[in-house]
């Protein structure tokens, strides 16, 4: 996540350009050579999509779909389009989609000839709250139209079959929207409020931030792979049935001197960490993880590995302390 000032444009090419970069210098440069970017419908820049061309070499080969902002041009190329030209969606798990149809697009837009890419056309059934922004074409189909770019040809990408198919493309991209929830998740981890009005302290608080986001990725991926529960759960509850946990004894340290000290060497302490207590039972959360006894009005049943936190019951109105408080 790259922190920008108030003034900063959504449609900003050397600010996407900058993100782009330096999410691609996070992947280590044995796993480079086949990289697939998606991005939404503010990364449908010509300079953006020049760009991320420009990203294929003889020793990598990078493909990227795009979000793409349907102009006069497209919706009349959308109306061209014969009915046998659409074709079921599918989901992320292989299952036709029963409301949602796809068609290629490329040789009917001539945008896409003007940019070099292809383009795939989607159409679903509008829902009520899209009922104000559909355009005059949409209101008179009945359809809510999106369209993707790509530089994925139609031979696919090669070992994998059916990858050259609008529904894969489509699938794939659409999957993008997890990106959405893992922002939903940073901001609950810190990056929802700045704390300060000086540029330099937030521009710490969101690196802290982004590290904290990548720990906890990292955590999902490679300890709680087991787990579909914790993998997929939120942060405030792993924050209180792992990360308050103590560390446990005898964990192998890193040695003082790495070749390269942005690799993490988990590989020895992933048994060890799989192997603690997931959840402390019946603790105050603390780090010396000593029990401690219920107080009165406080739920005190031990929370499982994928339950949330326990939460403090409502006081009757007519309690002695509410009482006391109105004297």
């Amino acid at each position: 996540m790259l922190l920008r000032t108030g003034s900063a444009g959504s449609n900003t090419v050397a600010d996407h350009i900058t993100v782009l970069t330096e999410a691609i210098r996070q992947i280590p440069e044995a796993y480079r050579a086949k990289i697939w970017i998606r991005i939404d419908g503010a990364g449908a820049t010509h300079d953006l999509v020049e760009h991320m061309k420009g990203l294929n070499t003889t020793r990598r080969t990078v493909r990227f779909t795009v979000g793409w902002k349907i102009t006069d041009v497209d919706e009349a190329a959308i109306a061209e389009l014969p009915a046998g030209a659409w074709q079921a969606a599918v989901r992320q798990d292989g299952r036709v989609h029963p409301h949602a149809q796809v068609a290629e697009l490329t040789g009917v837009d001539e945008r896409a000839a003007a940019w070099g890419v292809r383009l795939l056309v989607r159409r679903v059934r509008p829902s009520a709250r899209d009922a104000r922004q559909l355009t005059d074409l949409e209101n008179k189909t009945g359809w809510k139209y999106a369209i993707i770019a790509t530089n994925l040809g139609p031979r696919g990408l090669r070992g994998i079959g059916g990858s050259h198919h609008v529904q894969f493309i489509d699938a794939v991209h659409r999957d993008h929207a997890e990106v959405e929830d893992r922002v939903r998740t940073n901001k609950a981890m810190g990056l929802r409020n700045l704390p300060s009005k000086t540029w330099n302290v937030n521009v710490g608080w969101v690196l802290v931030a982004n590290l904290a986001a990548d720990l906890d990725a990292w955590t999902r991926l490679l300890g709680l792979y087991d787990d579909p529960d914790l993998a997929k759960a939120e942060p405030q509850t792993l924050r209180y049935c792992l990360w308050h946990l103590p560390a446990p004894a005898g964990l192998p340290r890193p040695p003082a001197h790495l070749e390269d000290q942005r690799d993490l060497a988990v590989e020895e302490c992933v048994p060890d960490l799989l192997a603690a207590p997931m959840c402390p039972a019946g603790t105050g959360l603390t780090s010396t993880n000593t029990t401690r006894q219920p107080r009165e009005g406080v739920h005190s049943t031990p929370c499982g590995p994928w339950e949330p936190p326990p939460t403090r019951a409502s006081r009757a109105v007519g309690s002695p302390r509410n009482a006391s408080r109105k004297g």
